[in-house]
Order: structure tokens, then sequence, then C-alpha cells
């Protein structure tokens, strides 16, 4: 009993991601509803930067980053939402890897 319990804890920690929530929203992300960015983000490769939860492009704030759901089940997706500045319309975007 003590074999399997260690074995189940050790294949949830090997399931878990080291990485921090920056590094997390730091990835390649692909439009999925509402309001809309673009149809890809990237924050690495475009003029897109993130600051204290705030999408900017260029020295312009877009929208906020109101939460970030990270899944660890194989086929899910980790999905960010999105809040635009000016109209307060929420966007979806989901994971799409580095």
């Amino acid at each position: 009993m003590k074999s399997y319990t260690l074995f189940i804890i050790l294949f949830f920690l090997a399931l878990c991601s080291c990485e921090s929530r920056e590094e997390k929203i730091n990835s390649n992300w692909k439009y999925a509803g509402g309001y809309h960015i673009g149809d890809f983000l990237s924050f690495k490769h475009q003029n897109l930067k993130i600051q204290n939860d705030t999408i900017y492009k260029g020295s312009m704030p877009l929208a906020v980053i109101v939460e970030l759901k990270t899944t660890y089940l194989p086929g899910t997706e980790n999905k960010l939402t999105l809040k635009d500045i000016e109209s307060g319309a929420l966007g979806i975007y989901t994971d799409k890897g580095k």
C-alpha cells in the first residue's frame, strides 16, 4: 500500500510543471473567443510585453490578464482570459506551447 501511494504522489508531481506564472504566460496563445487582440499572441516575438498583469503593445496598454487557468491533464489546454482596458470586454486565448 505504501509503494502504491508513493507511486501516485510521484506520478502527480511529475505531471505538475515547475514553471512560474510568468513563464506560463510567456507562451504562444491562439484566439478562442470574445475580445480580440490578434489571432495569435506571442510575447517573445511580437511587440507585446507584460508588466504587472497588463499587456502593452509598445507603450500603449491593451488589456489586463484576468485569469490563467492551467491544466495538467493530457489533451487539455491552458486558458488565458483577458479584459480590454477601454470596453471591459473579455477574451479567451488557448496555450499553443513555446
